[in-house]
């Protein structure tokens, strides 16, 4: 992510008001996949609207984000509430490497794959490969390429586009070819609208879940 891009988010979150409500990704992978031994890292955690929810549901939650802004004001959150298990770091996905504890079972990111560009996506996922053990599951939600907003905002390349900040809009068959290619293992994946609909916005989204490596 930019510089542009950080003032931006940094911005955004001074402004905004923290929604307390969960995902309902969140609440999909809470049922399906997460245990009370569950181990998660959470990619851009952004208000920590999930990372709070899971709070109760696993073992420990390790979350970052690139935004100094909203890290402080969920480490300060999480202070106030007394959560023991939640920790957070402003830390780039570029960096996940220099985690000193990558014993996690579920590495989760929500609206994170269409904020960075495929250098950085592909950078993410090679980190996992290479960092992360065999059968951590990685679980994603992002914008497809059948996404409105993909009509909107300057127009960088095929499927990139800037509007007041940038978003890519990924296509998922390239991505799950990616993933064979990487030898992952692809258990779920789920595409269309209604999965995170907020007011205006209806996004065309898809949900994948895969695991770590396949020898």
């Amino acid at each position: 992510m930019n510089k542009k891009n950080i003032i931006y988010w940094n911005n955004y979150y001074v402004s905004k008001n923290n929604n307390d409500k969960p995902s309902n990704f969140a609440k999909f992978i809470k049922k399906k996949y997460i245990k009370k031994t569950t181990k998660l890292l959470e990619v851009g955690a952004g208000d920590g609207r999930d990372t709070f929810y899971f709070q109760n549901k696993a073992k420990y939650i390790f979350a970052i984000d690139q935004s100094d802004v909203v890290t402080n004001n969920n480490k300060l959150k999480a202070k106030k509430l007394n959560f023991k298990n939640i920790f957070f770091k402003k830390l780039s996905s570029n960096k996940l490497q220099t985690l000193k504890n990558k014993d996690v079972d579920i590495i989760y990111a929500r609206f994170f794959l269409h904020a960075i560009n495929e250098t950085s996506e592909n950078k993410f996922l090679d980190i996992i490969k290479k960092n992360f053990k065999d059968n951590t599951i990685i679980a994603l939600e992002f914008r497809t390429t059948k996404d409105v907003l993909k009509k909107k905002g300057k127009k960088i390349s095929l499927n990139e586009r800037l509007t007041d900040h940038y978003r890519r809009f990924i296509d998922i068959n390239n991505f799950k070819k990616k993933l064979k290619k990487m030898k992952f293992k692809i258990l779920y994946t789920k595409l269309g609208i209604n999965l995170s609909k907020s007011r205006n916005d209806n996004p065309h989204l898809c949900r994948i879940v895969f695991s770590g490596r396949i020898k």
